[in-house]
Parts: structure tokens; C-alpha cells; sequence
């Protein structure tokens, strides 16, 4: 129930700062006095919703990340890992003052493996980071995009490596997308650590966590057919659809309790792959977003 609680003010007081530091943007100073305000005001919202003293919030938020398990501190520890190699990457991004295609699909790597191992063996918490990271990183690009002072330029350098086509100079939202995207099938179902965990719960990491990642990295390098109108290739399509079929097999008979492999769900699972690399060929924009969705349904 508190993480529930602590998700809907999070989200709202989100949604708050977001429209308020648009309206005040020509002032962009203001900014971060807005952001002081509507964090003291969620902390005292949550206190109330909470029927605790606010004193004893900054001990309940500390007791929701660290629980006194083992199984929660080696979640930790290995999510720890994950982030600090991925900020050693951007570091050596700006250091080489260039972002590629496999570039930015390192963090699809750090992101799917610390969505998997959360659904795995702790998925209420990873729901829970999942919903407040996404939260932070919205707050992020706000103070980068709106040019708060102390925060611009430096915010600039790190976000270079998540920067492609889909982003303008002025507001980057592939790894907003990124994350909602692989979150998505757990945001729209989410379960608690007693309940089972299904196929589409894995959507996001198939499309873009493996089956956009491989077939970004394939046909950069290796794609001489290109599909007619776009600069995406034919290899590049049939190797995001052949490995979605494999890791959607892996998921089936290592993650998922009693799931049996028939022919129908071998059929399913092969048209949802086939269905979201066609679609991947053929999309400019938001793929983060739709192709998690097409296989969430496509699976569920």
C-alpha cells in the first residue's frame, strides 16, 4: 500500500513540476525554487496519506529500499553495478565527444537486465524504481531542456550518448521512451511477489531490451538491403525477429513457472516477433513505446 501511495504522488507531483516549469520557462531561475516547493509539499502529502508523522518519512522511504534481506541487497548491489557502468560509459562518451548506434544500446543492455532481475526475484520493488526512476528522469530533461541554471550544461554532456534521430536539440526523450517502454507490460499488469509472472510482463526487454537492440547493432554494420523509403535493413529485420523467437523461448522455459511449449504458444510467441520487427522496419518514431505495446497485446 506505501508503495502505491508513494507512485501516485511521485507521478503527480511530476505531472505538477512539468506544467509549472513550463508556465514559468521565460524564468527559468524560478525553476528550481518550484522544484523545492513541490518536493516538501509531496513529502507532506505523502506523510498525511501515510497517518505518519513527517518526521518519520525520511525512515519509511529508507525502509523501502533497504528491507534487512539478503535477496534486497544483492538486488541492489547488482542494479548498483549496472548504473555505475553505465555512468563509466557516458563518461567515456563525452570523453570521445561521439554517440553511435551500439552506444546508445548499451543502456538497453543495463536497463533490460535490471527490469529482468527485479521480475525475478523482487517485482514490487522493481516496479516501484521503475515508476520513480522514470519520475527522475522527466525531472532531468526539465531542467535540461528549460535551461536551468547549474543544471544545463552540465546535464548536456551526459545526455549526448542517449541522443538519435528521434531527438531534437532542445528536448532529448529516447531514454524516457527506453525506459517506459521496457517497464510498460509491468506498469500496465503489475503483480505482487506471490503471483506468477507471464510472458507479456517480458515485452518490453523482447523488442527493445534484445529484438530493436540486435537488429540496430546487425544492421548498422552488416545491412546492405534496405527496406524501399527507410534506411533500416532487411538484416537488421530479420535478425530483431530471430532473436525476440529465442529470448521469448529462453523466457518461457526459465522465468516462467509450468509454462508449457505447445505449438500454439510457439506460433504465438513466432507472430509476435514477426509482427513487431516488421513493424520496427517500417516505424520512425516512439518505437520504445509501440513495440512493447503490440507484443503486450499480441502476448497477453
Amino acid at each position: 500500500m506505501t508503495d502505491r501511495i508513494l507512485v501516485e504522488i511521485a507521478t503527480g507531483s511530476t505531472l505538477l513540476f512539468a506544467l509549472g516549469a513550463h508556465a514559468i520557462r521565460s524564468r527559468p531561475i524560478f525553476i528550481n525554487a518550484l522544484f523545492l516547493l513541490i518536493v516538501s509539499a509531496a513529502l507532506c502529502a505523502f506523510a498525511i496519506r501515510s497517518h505518519k508523522s513527517i518526521l518519520s518519512v525520511p525512515s519509511i522511504l529508507l525502509h523501502l529500499v533497504f528491507d534487512g534481506t539478503d535477496r534486497r541487497y544483492s538486488l541492489l548491489l547488482f542494479w548498483s553495478i549496472c548504473v555505475l557502468s553505465s555512468l563509466i560509459f557516458c563518461v567515456v562518451v563525452n570523453v570521445s565527444d561521439h554517440s553511435s548506434t551500439i552506444h546508445r544500446k548499451f543502456f538497453h543492455l543495463t536497463i533490460s537486465l535490471i527490469f529482468m532481475t527485479g521480475l525475478r526475484y523482487d517485482v514490487e520493488f522493481v516496479w516501484l524504481c521503475g515508476w520513480l526512476v522514470l519520475c527522475i528522469f522527466i525531472i532531468v530533461e526539465i531542467f535540461r531542456s528549460f535551461r536551468v541554471p547549474l543544471w544545463a550544461s552540465y546535464l548536456d554532456d551526459w545526455f549526448l550518448v542517449f541522443v538519435d534521430s528521434q531527438d531534437s536539440g532542445n528536448l532529448i526523450l529516447t531514454p524516457i521512451y527506453l525506459l517506459a517502454g521496457i517497464f510498460l507490460p509491468l506498469f500496465i499488469s503489475p503483480v505482487s511477489n506471490f503471483e506468477s509472472i507471464h510472458l507479456y510482463h517480458f515485452a518490453g526487454v523482447l523488442t527493445v531490451g534484445v529484438g530493436d537492440s540486435l537488429a540496430a547493432i546487425v544492421g548498422s554494420r552488416y545491412g546492405t538491403h534496405h527496406w524501399s523509403g527507410s534506411a533500416k535493413s532487411k538484416e537488421g529485420t530479420v535478425t530483431m525477429a530471430l532473436s525476440q523467437f529465442v529470448f521469448g523461448l529462453i523466457v518461457c522455459l526459465s522465468y516462467i513457472k509450468g509454462f508449457e511449449l505447445t505449438t500454439v504458444s510457439i506460433l504465438r510467441l513466432a507472430s509476435t516477433c514477426v509482427v513487431c520487427a516488421f513493424a520496427e522496419a517500417h516505424m520512425q518514431n516512439v518505437d520504445n513505446i509501440v513495440l512493447p505495446l503490440i507484443a503486450y497485446l499480441m502476448l497477453w
